[in-house]
């Protein structure tokens, strides 16, 4: 499956979903100790770094299983100080990959079924300035 950026609006709406990406892993947004198993927010990092790998292998039909797990992670483990800025992040993140997924995609409502409807009806979002994704 591929994007297509023919859609009024598809460019800039994929050029948001590529800059969230690319803040996910930085330093200054991933919570201290996160890459540990031992952490609970490992498994959630796990979780959107597997929408950034599918994404880039053009495997879209999968996604939706693993924005559905990282938000069901993050109800199930509400943030802490410590997490809310890369919870914040995560959670525009996932609305955005949405947004795109449903505007850019052939992706089919089937797939997007375990997706909660507060994802799928969120939109467009922004995307913090700067590196802190705050």
């Amino acid at each position: 499956m591929e994007i297509d950026l023919s859609t009024p609006g598809a460019e800039a709406e994929y050029a948001k979903l590529q800059h969230f990406q690319a803040l996910l892993n930085r330093e200054a947004v991933v919570p201290e100790r996160a890459y540990r198993m031992s952490m609970v927010v490992y498994s959630l990092v796990c979780f959107v770094n597997n929408t950034i790998g599918l994404c880039l292998s053009g495997n879209f039909e999968i996604v939706p299983i693993f924005i559905a797990r990282a938000h069901k992670h993050m109800v199930e483990h509400p943030s802490t100080p410590a997490t809310d800025g890369y919870y914040d992040l995560v959670s525009r993140y996932l609305r955005q990959l949405t947004h795109v997924l449903r505007m850019s995609t052939s992706i089919t409502p089937e797939s997007l079924q375990c997706v909660p409807a507060e994802i799928l009806e969120a939109g467009s979002q922004v995307v913090p300035s700067g590196n802190a994704g705050t």
